[in-house]
């Protein structure tokens, strides 16, 4: 974003008293935007209406300029006024301001396709981390699928506690928000855990770790290379990252030499390279099972990249 855009700390000149206005906004914690109701008619109904309205207050008599109080915050309300205004906006990162200003553009009837490339900034990993429940409702309320889906991978680590889900119909504006996330919660943990039994522990590990032909193999190694698994599974759902695994040995934690052999398997790998099994699987071998697991992609809390 432009290094000259709007500052939301302060009233910027664009809507101080020196510049050319006919009306003055008074937000919810007394900052007076001055501004030019033509503008702001062209960009909403709600608006049009408002200045239709004869005028009140102190200032009616006086020849004055009307004040009109309004329930936004002077953040909120000099966001709202920086994009409908033809001048550089503001840059928006904060998931509090963006929510807000969500939910005061709906209120002012405004065409949420327009807003949107605004609040492209705001699903960043800070609020991933501190707010991913508001940021999956925000996204929602654009009507971003996309980002919600994206977003909805953090919140496994969140308990849908009827005040959450109250908080996300309030900021999405819609039930089937929490619906549609409850449903991807509930979808993503089973096609994780069959990701990971679609890797043929048996075929690629050593007799020492689960692996072999003939049923000579050690089963305590297999079960405990299978549990080992959907515990990484776990970990993943609670912990996503932004960024992209191009093998999936990596996302379920089968590249790591020191895991092998470990406690839980006390005997050596007997696989002559690097000393653990996983080590020695080909491109090809990687590339094959890779495929196998195309289909379960669109599930994972990180993409998968072949």
């Amino acid at each position: 974003m432009a290094s000259n855009s709007v500052s939301l700390e302060l009233v910027p000149p664009t809507f101080s008293e020196t510049s050319p206005a006919d009306c003055i906004l008074r937000s919810s914690d007394e900052r007076d935007f001055y501004v030019l109701r033509g503008i702001l008619i062209f960009a909403s109904d709600v608006f049009k209406d408002m200045f239709s309205l004869p005028p009140t207050g102190p200032n009616a008599d006086e020849g004055r300029l009307p004040v009109i109080n309004m329930t936004e915050n002077g953040r909120t309300l000099c966001a709202l006024l920086s994009i409908i205004y033809p001048i550089v906006p503001p840059e928006i990162t904060d998931i509090n301001l963006a929510v807000d200003l969500a939910q005061a553009w709906q209120k002012y009837l405004m065409p949420i396709e327009r807003l949107r490339p605004f609040l492209g900034g705001v699903c960043n990993e800070s609020s991933l981390l501190e707010r991913p429940l508001d940021v999956y409702a925000l996204a929602w309320r654009l009507g971003d699928m996309a980002e919600a889906k994206k977003a909805s991978r953090w919140t496994h680590s969140e308990t849908l506690s009827f005040g959450a889900m109250s908080r996300i119909v309030a900021i999405s504006g819609d039930q089937e928000a929490v619906n549609a996330l409850t449903k991807l919660r509930e979808d993503r943990q089973p096609s994780l855990r069959m990701m990971a039994r679609l890797v043929p522990i048996r075929e690629y590990a050593c007799p020492n770790h689960g692996g072999g032909d003939n049923g000579v193999y050690d089963r305590n190694a297999y079960i405990v290379h299978t549990t080992a698994m959907d515990e990484q599974v776990r970990r993943a759902l609670n912990t996503p990252e932004h960024g992209t695994c191009h093998d999936f040995r990596s996302f379920l934690g089968l590249l790591l030499p020191e895991r092998w052999p470990k406690s839980r398997l006390p005997k050596k790998c007997s696989h002559p390279i690097d000393n653990y099994c996983f080590g020695n699987m080909a491109l090809e071998q990687v590339l094959q099972v890779s495929l196998e697991i195309e289909a379960l992609r669109e599930s994972l809390p990180v993409e998968v990249a072949l």
